[in-house]
């Protein structure tokens, strides 16, 4: 086995026996070969075999316990000494209007909601009280992990729930949930920093804070490297997060270089190490509402109600895979794509888009602060002329 600044070369048995024979030789002469069959020379070569496997054992640490190469258990051993954490499963969310007697009040885990769809079965994960009207927005969890696929416009029923709960209609908010992050990922995200531990890095200061956000794209870090107007020695850290403000800004603690100056709209007091209330500031993301209208023209024999349906469920799953992030610009024509792919659909018309209360236009800009929130998604029937 040779071993070098490159790495290492494991040996073949005729290379070892050849490195034996020549030792034996300097002892009982040069006319000492090695032959097959012999006795001595069967425990030689089941020497040989040993140190073939000694050698597959040292390659094997040596695979383990380099960053590059680690798989598993030991990947995750050496990535979280170099404070990066495997991410895991987590379920599909979504909330949804369940209706029922007025003042009634459950527990988390009381109401059992099955797909029609995908037959996937989620479970409420909090107390609920019901409004005057009989109503509420309750949050529900995929009782298994992974990417439960659901839409806005898929039914539920209610598999088990109180006799005082009487439906349920509306899915929002949803939320797919992902699988356990791969070795191939998670050193994919590993390589974004080969410095993760180096708290200066920008980064590795990417790479620590990635686990708060639900993509990258929802994260920026602006500093005099990335924006010459900034003074040197500030920092703006610009996030739209999952957690919490304060668990976020202890992470920026934990991760970012002392003796910068914080720049950011929201401002929240943590201790460091040593029991110091230290501020810590961040730009917390503003989420504009964003609009899609369009006009499509039908296939014949073709239901107008499905097919609009199934048209919005097709730009959704788009803008999920998508994922429009900070400052990100965001073109009409962009979906038209996933439309034409709906069935029915024979031509997109006209597509726009909005922001807010503004006009609809061909396309939205937004600021580097800015993390856009899809809400109305409405498509109306029209003819070749455009009209609706």
């Amino acid at each position: 086995m040779e071993i070098d600044k490159y790495g290492y070369t494991l040996s073949e048995l005729n290379d070892i026996l050849k490195n034996y024979e020549t030792e034996l030789q300097k002892k009982f002469g040069s006319d000492f070969y090695i032959k097959p069959e012999g006795l001595v020379d069967n425990i030689i070569t089941a020497s040989g075999l040993c140190e073939m496997d000694l050698q597959d054992k040292l390659a094997s640490l040596c695979k383990q316990f380099d960053p590059l190469t680690a798989e598993g258990k030991y990947e995750n051993f050496l990535y979280e000494r170099l404070g990066l954490t495997r991410k895991n499963d987590t379920p599909t969310e979504f909330t949804i209007k369940v209706f029922g007697i007025p003042d009634f009040s459950g527990e988390a885990g009381s109401i059992t909601l099955r797909s029609n769809v995908t037959s996937d079965e989620f479970v409420n994960v909090e107390d609920y009280v019901l409004d005057g009207s009989g109503c509420s927005d309750i949050k529900f969890q995929a009782v298994v992990t992974g990417a439960v696929e659901v839409n806005s416009g898929d039914e539920f029923q209610i598999a088990l729930a109180p006799e005082e709960i009487f439906a349920v209609i509306s899915a929002f908010d949803i939320t797919i949930g992902s699988q356990r992050e791969t070795d191939l990922k998670f050193r994919e995200r590993f390589n974004d920093s080969k410095a993760v531990n180096a708290r200066a890095a920008r980064n590795a200061n990417l790479t620590n804070l990635s686990k708060y956000v639900d993509n990258m794209a929802f994260l920026k870090i602006i500093d005099k490297r990335t924006d010459k107007s900034f003074k040197a020695g500030s920092i703006e850290i610009i996030v739209k997060h999952n957690t919490t403000d304060e668990i976020f800004a202890k992470a920026v603690l934990d991760s970012v270089a002392d003796g910068l100056d914080f720049i950011g709209n929201t401002t929240v007091t943590v201790k460091d190490n040593s029991g110091e209330d230290v501020e810590i500031k961040f730009e917390k993301a503003s989420e504009p509402e964003i609009s899609i209208k369009g006009t499509l023209k039908l296939k014949q024999g073709f239901y107008p109600n499905n097919v609009m349906t199934k048209a919005k469920q097709s730009v959704e799953e788009y803008i999920t895979e998508r994922v429009f992030g900070l400052g990100s610009v965001i073109y009409a024509t962009e979906f038209i794509v996933p439309i034409l792919k709906t069935d029915g659909v024979e031509a997109v018309l006209d597509i726009a888009v909005k922001k807010d209360d503004g006009e609809y236009a061909d396309s939205v800009t937004l600021a580097r602060n800015e993390a856009p929130k899809f809400q109305e998604i409405v498509f109306l029937e029209g003819d070749d002329l455009g009209r609706q």
